[in-house]
């Protein structure tokens, strides 16, 4: 990630961040608006509403990820004032306008005026806070309103029984669409209504900004989008409606739908990796981020949480209860009970439980890492072999190198961090202290309980406290018979 973060684009500004940008823009045929202006106030929170995230997306990447499937054009968000961490976050990726004033979202839909390409046929509005809209329900909108409305107007709508805050689809004897009705409007007989508005339209350009500019302004100061289509009708044109399901057109605007549409996201990331060769134990106890890829023959155990940018290979076996973040695990693995973050794991491996790898820990091929074990900015070598409650840190250990249980990289002295490193095939007794900054060399032991002060030589032995070498078992053999032949 950039240490920095991207540069805010001007709000006001037509000028997309990159040429890539003004080049798309300028052969569009689809252009894709999404209002984000809300105050988002149900959701007691400081975070604006489209940046609370949803299976490890912010939510406004999930409605910017599909405008972007639709159109080559950058989607234009329009924004509320003080949106500066929604413009930061996503600049680059998308062009923004300001709604100066809250008057709801027939006023934001006009700020989008002048800043579309002259080629634009088509205007499909999205809202910011709708993370679940599937791309080909939208493709399917787009198609109807282009072949069967003639440059009217077509809405996405769905069957719901008994839901607040959705504006209810009124139509004629006929069966043809009247109007949209907000809930708070309603008569009781509309109240009834089960065909409710989804929020997704597409529009003639043309049409639109001179429509929305006839708007009549309602008793609580604003403009509805929703009037649109209603317009439309009055004006002889045609107005079209595309059935969704009514999970995809779940609004975000609580905690507690917020919970929901995370929910509904995971089951469809985890069938997604289930129809790729992946087996999940319980597909509902497992928490997979949308940037997570997993190889097929792996097998996901409950309570297992992947996050972030995390690549696991084939034929692996992760959980019960992992929690792995950022992590690049080799294939064949056996990961249980364990905390990993920004972590390199090799084939074969065997780690846990209840162990933790921090940032910059690196296990290279077959290397087992036993029960409380833990490992921070590190590096074990092939074969290696670290026993249960032991801590390596800013430490290099080499292949084929036992860590017996208990063992410590003394790798902090007060003020700065020393590191450690251990050659080939070396065996640390259990209990081994090693003091920073310290070399043990290949094929060297350690006795247990042993701590380290001085560097270790290749083969050598030391033992005590603090550590000195064993003495060589043939000297006293040898000066008996020096002393022998001098008498």
């Amino acid at each position: 990630m950039d240490d920095k973060p991207p540069p805010e684009p001007d709000l006001d500004s037509d000028a997309p961040a990159a040429g890539r940008m003004a080049a798309s823009r300028a052969h569009a045929q689809l252009e894709v608006v999404i209002l984000a202006a809300g105050r988002g106030s149900r959701m007691r929170s400081r975070t604006p509403k489209v940046l609370h995230a949803l299976c490890g997306q912010p939510m406004l990447q999930w409605v910017l990820d599909a405008a972007r499937a639709l159109s080559a054009a950058p989607p234009l968000v329009v924004v509320a004032p003080g949106a500066d961490a929604v413009t930061a976050q996503f600049a680059g990726r998308a062009r923004f306008c300001c709604q100066a004033q809250p008057r709801g979202t027939g006023d934001a839909v006009a700020q989008a005026q002048g800043r579309l390409a002259d080629t634009t046929r088509q205007v499909l509005v999205l809202c910011g806070d709708m993370p679940l809209l599937p791309v080909a329900t939208l493709r399917a909108l787009i198609r109807r309103q282009a072949e069967r409305t003639q440059g009217g107007v077509a809405l996405l709508t769905t069957d719901r029984p008994a839901s607040q805050g959705f504006g209810r689809i009124v139509r004629d004897e006929r069966g043809g669409f009247r109007a949209i009705v907000e809930e708070k409007l309603c008569t009781p007989a509309q109240r009834t209504l089960t065909e409710l508005n989804a929020g997704a339209y597409v529009f003639e350009p043309g049409w639109l900004f001179q429509a929305a500019a006839r708007l009549a302004v309602q008793a609580d100061g604003e403009r509805y989008v929703t009037d649109l289509p209603r317009l439309a009708r009055e004006d002889g044109l045609a107005v079209e409606t595309c059935a969704a399901a009514p999970e995809d057109v779940l609004g975000v605007n609580t905690r507690a739908e917020l919970a929901l549409a995370t929910a509904a996201l995971r089951r469809r990331i985890n069938a997604a990796h289930m129809d790729a060769g992946v087996s999940f134990t319980d597909p509902q106890a497992a928490y997979v981020d949308a940037g997570v890829r997993i190889g097929p023959d792996t097998l996901i155990a409950p309570g297992t949480m992947l996050t972030g940018r995390t690549h696991i290979d084939e034929g692996c076996e992760i959980g019960p209860a992992a929690h792995l973040h950022d992590c690049r695990i080799g294939a064949e693995c056996r990961i249980r009970y364990a905390v990993m973050e920004g972590t390199a794991v090799g084939p074969g491996c065997r780690i846990g439980p209840f162990a933790r790898l921090r940032a910059g820990a690196r296990l290279e091929a077959r290397v087992y890492m036993g029960s409380f074990g833990e490992v921070k900015n590190s590096a074990l070598g092939t074969d290696a072999h670290m026993g249960h409650f032991s801590y390596v840190g800013d430490a290099d250990v080499g292949a084929g190198v036992n860590v017996g249980a208990g063992t410590i990289t003394c790798n902090f002295d007060g003020q700065r961090k020393h590191r450690t490193v251990i050659e080939d095939e070396a065996f640390l007794g259990s209990g081994t202290k090693l003091v920073a900054p310290l070399r043990v060399g290949p094929r060297a032991r350690t006795g247990a309980g042993a701590v380290v002060t001085r560097d270790v030589p290749a083969d050598a032995l030391v033992y005590g406290v603090p550590a000195k070498p064993a003495p060589d078992p043939g000297a006293r053999a040898r000066e008996a018979e020096e002393a022998v032949s001098a008498s």
